[in-house]
């Protein structure tokens, strides 16, 4: 079974391809965020930084913080060939207990498909919240586990698929105001066929 917190196995995922993930935006952070008024924003888990550097395009400073160097090193590298340079973070999240970040406290924390085991999951988001300020929104989008019977794509393990009920569990926690938490379709093409994978949402403020 792969290691999925394992910084080797995500610079060799990186660095098997010019793109492991699509370059534009996830829909779902479009869809909701995008009459947010610029400010700071961090990307925890970012990958490559298609989210962080559409964020920059709009005028806001955008952190890409990811467990892979090799990610953090094309996320950089393209917010330089796009002119974003000036409004891009790029940071390695190291072994540490805690990850910390550079635009610390932030208006706007996202992760989009950061699928690890519950605990390891509820860590991250309790240090992206402690990254923001009060006010800030928070975002998450994951693949549901109802994708293992109902849907397509996303890991088969349901250990790294959340519920809404751990999502739920883990925003009172953090004491997150929750707005919206809750499945979501979303449609892709493959090999001519449109396939319907299930997402799970949860879209809270400080």
């Amino acid at each position: 079974m792969s290691d999925v917190t394992s910084a080797q196995f995500w610079n060799e995922r990186y660095a098997s391809a010019d793109s492991v993930w699509s370059i534009t935006p996830n829909a779902f952070v479009v869809e909701y965020l995008s009459d947010l008024p610029a400010g700071k924003m961090i990307d925890l888990a970012g990958g490559e930084g298609r989210n962080a550097l559409w964020f920059a395009g709009r005028g806001w400073q955008a952190e890409d913080a990811d467990i892979s160097s090799v990610a953090i090193d094309k996320f950089v590298a393209r917010a330089d060939s796009e002119g974003l340079a000036d409004h891009c973070v790029g940071t390695v999240i190291d072994d540490s207990p805690r990850a910390t970040f550079a635009l610390a406290p932030a208006d706007l924390g996202v992760i989009a498909y950061l699928q690890i085991p519950h605990e390891s999951l509820a860590q991250s988001i309790r240090d992206l919240v402690a990254a923001l300020r009060p006010g800030a929104t928070f975002f998450g989008v994951w693949h549901a586990r109802e994708n293992l019977d109902d849907g397509f794509g996303g890991p088969q393990r349901a250990d790294v698929l959340p519920s809404i009920d751990e999502l739920l569990a883990i925003a009172g926690e953090c004491g997150l105001s929750v707005l919206e938490c809750g499945l979501r379709d979303r449609f892709v093409e493959v090999d001519g066929e449109t396939k319907r994978a299930i997402d799970v949402i949860l879209h809270a403020t400080i």
